[in-house]
């Protein structure tokens, strides 16, 4: 017999009968004698080597070296508060797979559907609790995230779970659901019998004992003061399932109800620790929701006021005579001045109010007034006209609009009372909440009918001496219109919601260059991240030039189109569902064809300010937006139903907040609206928004048509024996008022005046004004930098200038004080700028103002009510010059990393009334390239070679832009996008260098060359340069600025090109240019030959481009069940080990993508989908490998898969961050496989033994980068249903490429005499095939020629054809449904419900020949037999989507 060693306790035997030590780390006191497997694994360990960590536990390092494993700290790091099924931390980075009823990163809040929260101690997610009575309607059911409070009771039931009948309503909510309405008088009834009431049951609203609800209280309190940091933290972040704002109402609610059911003395302190949280929170959002609700108070009075100011000016000027010796005209003056009053009187003053406006009592006339007014009517007709449509326009809907607009404004002033002066409690911060909603609802009914009826009065035409007030009333409505488009707060949208937006009053300059920049914030835990619109600015039909901005495929996406293809740039850096739940910065830029977009993500706790940003640029030469004035809208969040959005625009509504920044740099705000639809602010309020940066120090934004009003400035501090003034200021601006102070004649004003600062003041000096000035080189501040300004006025000695707080200059005082209490800032009203003539060239500020001081006392500009049109922060774009104007002496000379002669491409506007002039020079020695204008033409002319514009009236006052471009083959110039000319490049022009070296250029003229400077504007210019991307010249920052002005250009239009502008006769254009279509490249050559040729009419191009956007090399897979692709010539090394990868988009939940096997199939490798997760799988002898993720991949984003068998072990790796492993016991077992690999499906009858059923089918959806071992799969040898992987949505329906192609249906298809057949189809061309079925004696054939449906037959005897042509055509990019009847000779055709038929002869005979029907065209047919008409080309393909055909 044979000996055995036994080992102790702690040890087991090795296979060379050796004792060993337990190696379960420390964790277990034993293990089994003879494998070693730990037994008893303690401190949550487990794994046969206590190796791992039980569920909710981490691997952790302990000091002395060990692993241990520690609680996931998913929220906290205790037993309690760890929600996590697992965890692991990688790169630094804690990773938590949360339990059902927790969401965020750490399982720091309560899922949608649940309500707690897990950062306190002991607590936890329970899930919402309303009896079955919520909103069927909602995907969760929802409940308060804190208190767990339903907040959506359905079916006429209320309470915290919807336990009882609503008010007014009986019944049992909970069992039967049966509550009805109370048949009472009262209204009321008993809640459960409906017996009814005197007045309405009451209630006890602390159904639980009040010392439960103090100590819940106080352990709310304790909590929340031990984590205030993460409360500020959650404030800064207003996370979808505990904002703060929600937070703030529960401990309110809280204490209120406290408060109410007992006096105890403890509750005081209670209270006094609730309110200091209170401060710390609002301390927080001092700078965010509590600013902004205060700015939009002032927007919202500042309105009122100007609508005010506009009726009271328009009575002024009608009551003036226009005639003094015109005694009848007199008559009529004050005829019409006594209508006014008694209307504005009964319209205006209420009871009482009457006597105090001076408004008579006693009724008038009208009806007779009128009548005398009839017979002066033909002295003045004009007059009369004139002033019975402005008495409509401005009297009779303006005083309906303030009795609108008096509950804003009282709400309004209860609103800024509580706000102000740091009067903040609990009851003023709810009310400021609930009055924003309300105050917003409000002004969305208001500002569009405003604006509407007050364009009635600005319309008018002046008539003689009542221009003055027109002008003003004009003025002031401007002021109204700027006030509303600088109201900075978000809307909330929900999916179904839309704003239209006023889009820019000037769209030339939108054409070259449109840049919008928005405050976006989605909360993907709340809303997953879908595929959904944002933004659109274009044509309303959607068929001409646009921008728009869209989430695809869980990324941002910037889309426009010049006129060509549509351009898709997709911030694919920073995926949409990984921001953060704030404001994030979005901006667009189109410059030219070039086109940008930038994301910011404002600092977080642990994150600094993160940003990203994606090019594109649009294919071909087309660099203009073409968009007409009298179709463009701006559409944000969503569009109304009758609405058409371009393509790959057309999706779904957005949700979340939406805060505009601004357009083309100008300030814009959603609150500049046309119209709203479904935007509701009570049930959905504003998101809060914290600016980027908390400086304590507030900026203003000053564009030079608004300014700061402080009234009573002694209020905060006293005008003394020295009075100082102190004000940041920073701007490029040559001229512009800092501040302004007026009462009567006199006044004290600090300005810029070329560049310069200036001091002016007149208190009724005998010797007129006192003037402070000079050019000393420190009083000039327009150089783009903050520069701190300071004015001292020592009332009997000095007035001192400071800059920078350095002494510059001073002048002798003549001891008088200051006379003033009210000041300007940044600009002031024309009217008080009229009252003196010293003042009457002072313009506002364009530039930032920050830290305004009077007496070292700081005022927030944005908090006073005077304040209209500026708006919070400092953009850098504002400081950046993009124009420049040239006085023929000047020029603009900078350097760059270029190459003009051999890589070059150049942009610019221009305009001029001068025939000649230098627009761009570089010289390399004697070798000049240079664009001009020469004789009104523009000229490229690079080493002698010239390229001339074919137009020569290009200095006609307007504004042009122009692309000159260099490469190794050709020289081009384009203009105005129509005036293209080229040139090849001579075999001499050799190339210069390879890299580019820094190289100086000028703009508008040279030093010293032979060319004329340019007279006139550039604006929006860009080069090529080597060092960065393509973008807009900043002049500003050039080294040689010599007599250029930075500022606006004065070159005016002549009258004459006014007049054409204007001019909207069709005739006049009909010789004009037109923009190349859209899509003018998808029809086929012979067919756009036959087209330019047809005298008959112009067919409209079509819309979709010739070929959908693919991705690269990428394929789409799932045409039909088996869609495949076959590869063949696989390494043998296979057998043993594969490392296959592929990147994979799909929305299927089953479907094979990859399948490999022997010839019996007892050996194979696939890969599949089931129920959306990936599955890998292979055999190893009679075992199997099976690899299954957890997470679903099916979202329609790309994921990176690697697929690795090495013998009996398989790993599948996901997105490189999912690590899977599994393996199969036993080694050295054979495996084989035999060519082709499958990828995308199999053919029929294959995979069934190892695959679950309903994955051993093709899967629908995309696969690229298929690589294996390292190396491209590239020996496709067979291909079944495979086609290229498109960009964008994918709708059902086949689509059929320009390649060709055809369906043939089956055979129990008879198309005999009497048949109805119905398909629906989207064009990509004009001409088409779209049925096709061929007799032994003739066809029957349904085809698209230029734009018209053809239903044609033929029986070898006779040929009859009926046709229609839509009304909106058949290539606008949409589904069309055509439907064909034939009853024997009796043909109807009809598309979109437009109908029409054809009667043929009665020779007609059936056969019962089945024949073949095709469907987008047949073999072997030449497209001449198909389409009778000899006219089509052969080269039409039938090239659309096709979305169904029933027959």
């Amino acid at each position: 017999f044979t000996l055995k060693c036994v080992c102790t306790k702690g040890f087991f035997l090795s296979e060379q009968d050796v004792c060993l030590p337990c190696n379960c780390k420390g964790h277990a006191e034993y293990c089994n004698d003879i494998t070693g497997i730990c037994i008893n694994c303690r401190n949550h360990s487990t794994g046969d080597f206590c190796e791992m960590c039980e569920d909710g536990y981490m691997l952790t390092r302990s000091p002395n070296g060990r692993h241990t494993c520690q609680p996931c700290a998913c929220p906290l790091s205790t037993a309690s508060n760890n929600f996590a099924v697992r965890c692991d931390r990688r790169s630094s980075i804690l990773r938590c797979k949360c339990q059902e009823g927790y969401a965020g990163h750490f399982c720091e809040r309560c899922a949608p559907g649940y309500y707690g929260n897990p950062m306190a101690i002991g607590s936890s997610c329970k899930k919402c609790d309303c009896n079955g009575n919520s909103d069927p309607n909602l995907i969760f059911n929802e409940c308060h995230n804190m208190t767990g409070h339903c907040q959506h009771c359905w079916a006429n039931t209320a309470g915290a779970k919807c336990e009882k009948c609503a008010p007014g309503f009986y019944g049992d909510a909970i069992s039967a659901k049966n509550c009805r309405e109370c048949d009472c008088e009262s209204g009321h009834c008993d809640p459960h019998t409906g017996e009814c009431l005197a007045e309405a049951a009451t209630f006890n609203l602390c159904d639980t004992n009040c010392d439960t609800c103090i100590w819940h209280l106080i352990e709310d309190l304790q909590l929340s003061n031990k984590t205030l940091d993460q409360l500020k933290v959650g404030v800064l972040n207003i996370s979808t399932g505990a904002a703060a704002n929600d937070r703030l109402k529960y401990y309110n609610y809280t204490a209120h109800r406290l408060q109410v059911g007992m006096g105890n003395i403890h509750i005081k302190a209670i209270l006094g620790t609730c309110e200091s949280v209170l401060n710390d929170l609002r301390e927080a959002d001092a700078n965010g929701f509590v600013q902004r609700a205060i700015s939009a108070a002032n927007v919202y009075n500042n309105i009122i006021k100007y609508i005010n100011d506009a009726n009271i000016t328009s009575l002024t000027t009608f009551n003036l005579s226009q005639r003094a010796e015109d005694v009848r005209l007199i008559h009529l003056s004050s005829t019409f001045k006594a209508l006014f009053k008694s209307y504005y009187c009964s319209h205006s003053c209420p009871g009482a109010d009457r006597r105090k406006r001076g408004c008579h009592t006693a009724p008038l006339d009208g009806s007779k007034e009128m009548h005398n007014l009839h017979l002066f009517s033909d002295r003045t007709p004009q007059r009369l006209e004139f002033t019975m449509e402005v008495a409509e326009g401005t009297l009779n809907r303006s005083s309906d609009v303030l009795q609108t607009i008096i509950p804003i404004s009282n709400k309004v002033e209860e609103w800024a009372k509580h706000m102000k002066n740091n009067e903040y409690s609990t009851t003023a911060y709810n009310e400021a909440v609930d009055s924003a909603g309300e105050a917003v609802e409000n002004l969305n009914g208001l500002v569009p009918e405003l604006l509407d009826k007050l364009k009635v009065v600005e319309n008018k035409k002046p008539v003689n001496n009542v221009t003055t007030n027109i002008v003003r009333i004009r003025e002031l409505i401007a002021q109204a219109r700027s006030v509303a488009k600088k109201v900075q707060v978000s809307m909330k949208f929900t999916g179904q919601s839309s704003v239209e937006v006023h889009p820019h009053s000037n769209l030339e300059e939108l054409k070259t260059v449109t840049s919008i920049s928005l405050f976006m914030r989605v909360d993907p835990d709340k809303d997953p991240i879908e595929d959904r619109f944002v933004l659109y600015l274009g044509d309303r039909n959607g068929r001409k030039d646009y921008m728009g901005l869209a989430i695809k495929n869980d990324n941002l996406v910037f889309v426009y189109n010049l006129g060509g293809e549509d351009v898709e740039i997709a911030l694919s850096s920073k995926p949409v569902s990984q921001w953060p739940a704030v404001f994030n910065f979005v901006k667009i830029e189109r410059l030219g064809r070039h086109g940008k977009v930038f994301l910011t993500i404002p600092s977080q706790s642990s994150t600094d300010e993160q940003k990203f940003i994606q090019k594109g640029e649009a294919p071909g030469t087309d660099s203009l937006f073409d968009i007409d004035q009298k179709d463009i809208v701006f559409f944000v969040g969503g569009v109304p139903p009758d609405v058409r959005l371009p393509p790959p625009l057309s999706l779904a509504p957005f949700v979340g907040c939406i805060e505009l920044s601004s357009l083309n740099n100008d300030v814009i705000s959603l609150y500049n609206f046309k119209e709203t639809h479904k935007i509701d602010m009570l049930s959905s309020p504003p998101c809060p928004r914290l600016a980027f940066s908390q400086s304590r120090i507030a900026s203003y934004l000053f564009d030079g048509t608004g300014y700061a009003l402080v009234n009573n400035i002694e209020r905060r501090s006293k005008f003394g024996v020295v009075t100082r003034f102190d004000i940041a200021v920073r701007t490029v601006a040559n001229n512009g008022v800092l501040f302004l102070m007026v009462n009567e004649a006199k006044f004290f004003l600090l300005e810029l005046k070329n560049g310069f600062l200036r001091l002016m003041y007149d208190f009724g000096f005998s010797k007129g004004p006192k003037l402070l000035e000079s050019h000393l080189s420190k009083l000039q501040i327009n150089d783009a930098r903050y520069h701190e300004v300071t004015v001292i006025y020592h009332q009997s000695k000095k007035v001192i200038l400071l800059v920078d707080k350095s002494h510059v200059k001073s002048m002798e005082n003549p001891r008088t004080t200051l006379p003033f209490s009210d000041i300007y800032i940044g600009g002031a009203p024309s009217n008080v700028l009229k009252s003196r003539p010293e003042l009457s060239s002072v313009v506002g500020l364009k530039g930032c103002v920050k830290g305004f001081q009077f007496q070292k006392k700081d005022f927030n500009l944005l908090e006073e009510p005077g304040t209209i049109g500026i708006s919070s922060g400092c953009p850098e774009e504002s400081f950046m010059s993009r124009k420049a104007y040239f006085d023929g002496e000047s020029y603009l000379g900078s350097t760059a990393k270029i190459s003009p002669f051999d890589n070059f491409e150049g942009g610019l506007n221009f305009r001029t009334l001068q025939p000649s002039g230098l627009l761009f020079y570089h010289n390399e020695g004697s070798e000049e390239f240079s664009i001009s204008i020469e004789n009104g033409a523009v000229v490229l002319n690079t080493r002698g070679t010239k390229v001339k514009s074919h137009k020569k009236q290009y200095s006609d006052g307007r504004t042009h832009f122009l692309v000159a471009s260099v490469n190794n083959q050709k020289y081009s110039l384009l203009v105005d996008d129509k005036d293209k000319q080229e040139k090849k490049r001579p075999a001499s022009a050799t190339m210069l260098s390879s890299e580019a070296s820094v190289k100086t250029f000028y703009f508008g003229g040279t030093p010293s060359s032979g060319f004329k400077n340019f007279t006139g504007c550039i604006s929006y210019a860009y080069i090529n340069r080597q060092d960065r991307d393509i973008e807009a010249e900043d002049f500003q920052k050039y080294t040689d600025k010599v007599q250029a002005s930075l500022q606006d250009c004065p070159i005016q239009s002549p009258p004459s090109a006014m007049l054409s502008q204007l001019t909207d006769n069709p005739k006049s254009r009909q010789g004009l240019a037109q923009k190349v279509a859209r899509d003018k490249s998808s029809l086929p050559l012979g067919l756009m030959d036959k087209m330019i040729d047809d005298k008959e009419a112009n067919v409209e191009p079509c819309y979709l481009p010739l070929s959908p956007r693919a991705t690269r090399q990428a394929f789409h897979y799932g045409g039909i069940s088996n869609s495949r692709q076959h590869y063949t010539d696989i390494s043998n090394t296979f057998s043993e080990r594969s490392h296959f990868s592929l990147s994979l988009k799909t929305h299927s939940s089953f479907g094979l993508i990859f399948y490999v096997s022997d010839d019996q199939e007892d050996d194979f490798m696939a890969l599949f989908l089931a129920h959306g997760k990936l599955v890998y799988t292979f055999n190893v002898a009679n075992q199997r490998v099976k690899i299954r993720s957890d997470k679903k991949y099916n979202d329609g984003a790309w994921h990176n898969v690697i697929c690795i068998r090495d013998g009996s072990m398989g790993r599948l790796i996901i997105d490189g961050l999912t690590v899977l492993e599994d393996r199969a016991h036993g080694t050295n077992v054979s495996w084989h496989f035999i060519s082709p690999l499958y990828v995308g499906g199999v053919p029929p009858g294959t995979a069934q033994k190892n695959i679950q059923r309903n994955s051993a089918y093709s899967f629908t959806g995309c696969l690229k980068n298929l690589q294996l071992d390292g190396q491209w799969l590239s020996s496709v040898s067979e291909t079944f249903g495979v086609t290229p992987c498109f960009q964008g949505l994918s709708e059902a329906g086949t689509y059929f490429s320009e390649e060709g192609g055809y369906l043939i249906l089956d055979e129990s298809f008879d198309l005999g005499l009497k048949f109805e057949l119905v398909m629906e189809v989207r064009p990509r061309v004009a001409s088409a095939v779209l049925m096709h079925v061929r007799s032994d004696e003739g066809y029957f054939t349904i085809y698209i020629h230029q734009g018209a449906v053809v239903a044609r037959v033929n029986d070898g005897t006779n040929e009859f054809f009926t046709e229609l042509s839509p009304r909106l055509g058949m290539c606008d990019g949409t589904w069309h449904r055509i439907t064909v009847i034939r009853n024997a000779n009796v043909i109807q055709l009809d598309v979109d419900s437009e109908i029409n038929h054809v009667v043929g002869p009665v020779t007609l005979t059936s056969t019962d020949i089945r024949k073949p029907v095709f469907i987008g065209g047949a073999p072997g047919e030449p497209t001449t037999a198909i389409l009778p008409d000899s006219s089509c080309s052969c080269e039409t393909t039938f090239h659309l989507s096709l979305l169904s055909v029933s027959i």
